[in-house]
């Protein structure tokens, strides 16, 4: 499993992209880490989590996506790779996963965006489950180049099928902290 890791890194360190974030967030019933591109910049991004949810499960992503403005709105489409252990090690669901995020400066305040990000992965692009769905509202503010703080609501879930249980691994609200490089 570490081999997979140094190459993911690899991949990812080779794409030339100079602007990271490394940051974690939790609520009442997860904490999540991550490394990703800077999520206001264009051009192509990409990501990695890590979520401990709910009576013990996890999830991991990887993601590439390629960001984009439209006016002050950045969009950024991405498709990802995904595996769950949804229910105690009874079953664990992967499979690939697209969405969107968007994100909107807000004019009064410097240095703050509204976002929303939103993802699913289908019934045929998955295994041991028919969807999995997340779902992120919230707000960033950035006081510095280098701290980012978010706050918002974080939603995730999965419907398992054949016999496999629908889980809702985050349902509430989030706080979170990232240091940019």
């Amino acid at each position: 499993m570490k081999k997979h890791y140094l190459a993911l890194g690899l991949i990812l360190a080779s794409t030339g992209i100079n602007a990271a974030e490394v940051g974690i967030k939790g609520g009442s019933d997860f904490i999540s880490a991550a490394i990703t591109t800077e999520k206001t910049a264009p051009g192509m991004q990409y990501g990695v989590q890590y979520l401990s949810g709910e009576q013990k499960s996890q999830f991991v992503e990887g993601h590439f996506g390629y960001g984009f403005a439209l006016g002050a709105l950045q969009i950024a489409p991405r498709v990802g790779l995904f595996w769950a252990d949804v229910d105690n090690d009874k079953s664990n669901a992967r499979g690939v996963n697209a969405g969107v995020r968007f994100m909107a400066p807000l004019p009064i305040v410097q240095q703050t965006w509204l976002y929303l990000d939103y993802s699913m992965a289908p019934d045929f692009a998955t295994r041991h489950v028919h969807d999995l769905y997340q779902f992120e509202a919230g707000v960033q503010y950035q006081p510095v180049n280098w701290l980012i703080l978010r706050t918002g609501y974080s939603y995730l879930s999965t419907y398992g099928k054949y016999g496999y249980n629908d889980q809702r691994l985050i349902n509430g609200l989030f706080a979170g902290a990232a240091v940019s490089f």
